[in-house]
C-alpha cells in the first residue's frame, strides 16, 4: 500500500502524465484508490483545493482515499515536528502543511510514502522528506518508481 503526497499528484497530473495525454496511468491510479492501496492525507486534499484547478476536482471526486487525522497519527506529526523543527515552514498562507501528515500516516500504517520531493543534501537547514522516511525507516519512491512497482507498462 501506498501513501502519495501533494508533489507527487501535481507533478504527476500537470507536468508529467497529464490524464489527457495518459488516461491510462490516472485509470489504474484509480483502481489502486478502489482496492484501498492508494491512500493520502485530507491535508493533501486541502493543499491540492488551493489551486482550484482540475488536479483538485479529480481529488475531490476521490475524496475517501484522503483520511482524517486520528489520534496516533496526531501524535507521530507532534513527534516529527518536535523532532524536526525547521522542516515545518516558516510561513503558509492557507495555515495548511500536509508534509508531516503523509509522513505520520505512512510510518502508522506501515506504507510506501510515495513524494516527487528529492532529499536535502548534507548540511541543509530543512528536511525534506525523504530526509525524514529515511531517519524514521519508512520507504519513500517517486511516482515512477510507483507504476514500476505496480508492474503497469503502456504501449
Amino acid at each position: 500500500m501506498y501513501c502519495i503526497d501533494t508533489s507527487s499528484l501535481i507533478t504527476a497530473w500537470r507536468f508529467v502524465y497529464p490524464p489527457d495525454i495518459f488516461p491510462a496511468i490516472w485509470t489504474q491510479l484509480d483502481e489502486l484508490i478502489k482496492q484501498h492501496k492508494l491512500i493520502s492525507a485530507k491535508e493533501v486534499l486541502l493543499e491540492l483545493k488551493i489551486g482550484a484547478d482540475v488536479i483538485y476536482d479529480w481529488a475531490n471526486a476521490h475524496d475517501h482515499m484522503f483520511l482524517e487525522s486520528d489520534e496516533t497519527v496526531q501524535k507521530v506529526v507532534a513527534d516529527i515536528i518536535n523532532k524536526y523543527p525547521t522542516f515545518l515552514p516558516d510561513y503558509s498562507p492557507h495555515g495548511i502543511f500536509a508534509d508531516p501528515y503523509v509522513i505520520a500516516i505512512s510510518s502508522v500504517k506501515k506504507l510506501i510514502l510515495v513524494t516527487n520531493e528529492k532529499a536535502s543534501g548534507v548540511g541543509a537547514k530543512k528536511p525534506k522528506i525523504p530526509n525524514i522516511c529515511r531517519d524514521l525507516n519508512i520507504e519513500c519512491i517517486d511516482f515512477l518508481s510507483l507504476i514500476r512497482r505496480e508492474g503497469w507498462i503502456f504501449g
